[in-house]
């Protein structure tokens, strides 16, 4: 199949519809710019000769952006996703970009999707077809980590597999669903200020809505229990049907967040729009009636003007260094930045926004970006890959400060951390560490990778996935996975963490020498919360044995979750679940928090095999347990 390459210079000269015109600004190589006029069987040769490419690439070099002008794409053919690929519509609204359909095909055999990464889709509307019943002609955002949905409009059925094949999780935020949106094989879920109209069902053990808004509650089915089911947890605002044999948490208004910053087009100009803050929110930040003339309420900055656009190739941490000195915002274009010193983000309000996958390499033994202690800054949309040994990757705020910035906070937003897997050796101590208060974390994948290359015990080596030190910090959608000693570690104080989505290390070579606490625990916890701590709140938290890369020794860890017994601490809905080899030595998780919660075991021998267990709160050494699920 000839791919077909529309260059800026003949996209230029094309008439659009109502009023559009081509912005006369390059964005790179790595960056395609579509609009009706150029023949919709052109445009999806184009977009399916690039997942063509990328299908199988898991950890392939190539990142691409595709935009969409203003317009009606609705009779071309759906348009397939592979690895490092983002799809952005560039209108005021998600209605003003009409596709037809959008699919993410498993990358796995059997049509297994838990190894779907490294793609988005943001800003589009989704067609509908008669066809609803039939899975084929749903939205099929068959994803697990790192695929983040944001500020859709999706008219038909969503499905959220492949063709009820495994996927292992997924975050949407500030969509809306005309029609039923859920899967009945997805493991764990995360809903963020979204609008169900038709309600959402199915996910397996652990699924967390938050600020979501439509008729979900009353018409949705979570397994066999409806989420009517859901009664208050005790903490105000909060409800579950855990307690009724479902997996779903209900949290009724998201306390703060800020929405993604995107690009769209103001005549022949490209603009970034920077969402307000909002608090206290339910529901979508746009829509008709909203500020700017549908997008919600928030800030324009223009490309031309207010950023610097960095592009691969062409662009290292000194250029782009000079620029942020400058007082400009960073946009980066798709490609791979390799960065012989940190990326210095000082300036209060400075937009450091990345688009197709775009991925910071850091080679200077320090960081890849370091974020000032200062109000406002919004990093968003890039990974950071380990190639070399170094400290961490992300650090914001130099260190513990009693400066608070509750009124405007910094946002870390799809940021995407990478130890190991991609070809290359990487080492790190900490991906992700939070010294500034008030810092609002809005999804995010923390990876010590399990599969590709240079993995393994003594390879990608990794201590810490987050350390949180700050102060009043919040996490939506955090998924932290295989580190080799506390995947978080939470320091600081009024911490707020909505969702986790955890596997423990599959790779500890025993607890000869894997054990904490001076050598009088078994393994890490998933979840440790520091002694000191007097005030936390966590809810919705999965935390999974997959002790399968253990060289034959058997290994145990004590507790998923550790916390200290203090009354203003408070875990709500945290279960572990057991998926690790039946027919291997024996391992598992002897309790969920604190020693309390019923154990997940398997191997030969064992007496178990796979089991959730759950906890449905716990607070100053008092626990409220479920069932043990191997007595059932």
């Amino acid at each position: 199949m000839k791919e077909i390459v529309i260059s800026f210079a003949a996209l230029a000269a094309m008439p659009l519809i109502a009023g559009v015109t081509m912005p006369k600004f390059d964005l790179g190589e790595n960056v395609r710019v579509f609009s009706p006029e150029d023949g919709l069987e052109n445009i999806h040769r184009a977009t399916e000769a690039v997942f063509q490419r990328q299908h199988k690439r898991q950890f392939g070099p190539e990142r691409q952006a595709f935009l969409f002008l203003p317009g009606d794409y609705s009779k071309m053919k759906t348009v397939n996703v592979g690895y490092y690929t983002q799809i952005l519509g560039l209108g005021r609204s998600p209605r003003d970009v009409k596709l037809s359909n959008v699919k993410t095909p498993a990358a796995l055999d059997k049509n297994n999707a838990t190894c779907n990464f490294w793609v988005g889709i943001e800003n589009v509307s989704i067609a509908d077809t008669d066809n609803n019943a039939d899975p084929y002609f749903n939205f099929q955002w068959a994803v697990s980590q790192a695929a983040p949905a944001r500020r859709l409009y999706v008219s038909r059925k969503a499905v959220f597999d492949w063709f009820y094949g495994w996927a292992s999780g997924g975050f949407v935020a500030d969509c809306v669903f005309e029609k039923q949106a859920g899967s009945y094989s997805q493991q764990q879920y995360f809903y963020r200020n979204d609008s169900f109209n038709a309600g959402i069902y199915g996910i397996n053990w652990n699924q967390v809505v938050v600020g979501c808004a439509g008729d979900f509650a009353s018409r949705s089915k979570d397994g066999a229990k409806m989420l009517s089911e859901c009664a208050p947890t005790g903490t105000e605002g909060v409800s579950s049907n855990w307690r009724a044999g479902g997996c779903t948490t209900v949290v009724g208004e998201t306390p703060v967040v800020r929405e993604k910053p995107f690009l769209f087009v103001d005549g022949d100009a490209f603009k970034v729009f920077v969402p307000a803050i909002r608090r206290g929110s339910k529901g979508v930040s746009w829509g008709e009636g909203k500020a700017n003339g549908g997008m919600g309420e928030g800030k324009i900055l223009d490309l031309a003007r207010d950023f610097y656009v960095a592009k691969e190739k062409k662009d290292d941490a000194k250029s782009i260094n000079a620029a942020l000195v400058a007082g400009k915002n960073i946009l980066f274009t798709p490609g791979i930045y390799h960065v012989d010193e940190p990326i210095k983000v000082t300036k209060p309000g400075t937009v450091v926004l990345g688009i197709g996958e775009a991925t910071i390499v850091p080679e200077n033994g320090d960081a890849a970006l370091k974020c000032a202690d200062a109000d406002g800054i919004v990093i968003a949309g890039l990974i950071f890959d380990a190639e070399r040994a170094s400290k961490r990757f992300v650090v914001v705020g130099d260190g513990k400060t009693k400066v608070r910035h509750s009124k405007s906070p910094a946002f870390l937003i799809d940021l995407v951390y990478r130890v190991g897997g991609t070809g290359k050796p990487g080492k790190t101590e900490v991906c992700l560490e939070v010294n500034s208060n008030d810092v609002v974390v809005d999804h995010t994948w923390i990876w010590r990778a399990d599969h590709g290359d240079h993995t393994g015990w003594t390879a990608n080596k990794s201590k810490n996935g987050i350390v949180v030190n700050g102060d009043g910090v919040t996490c939506y959608g955090l998924f932290v996975e295989h580190f080799q000693e506390h995947d978080v570690l939470w320091n600081g104080e009024d911490g707020r963490v909505f969702f986790l989505q955890n596997e423990k290390c599959y790779d500890p070579p025993g607890n000869e020498t894997w054990m904490s606490h001076g050598g009088k625990k078994k393994g890490y916890a998933a979840y440790k919360v520091a002694d000191g701590v007097k005030r936390h709140y966590a809810v919705g938290l999965g935390v999974y044995d997959v002790f399968i890369n253990t060289n034959g020794n058997s290994v145990f860890l004590d507790d998923a979750i550790e916390v200290p017994d203090a009354p203003g601490v408070v875990i709500e809905n945290a279960c572990t679940v057991e998926i690790a080899n039946g027919e291997g030595p024996l391992v598992g998780i002897n309790a969920i928090v604190n020693g309390h919660g019923h154990a997940i075991k398997t191997g030969k021998g064992s007496g178990g095999g796979y089991a959730i267990q759950r906890v449905y709160r716990y607070s100053a050494g008092k626990a409220d347990i479920a069932p043990d699920y191997y007595r059932r």
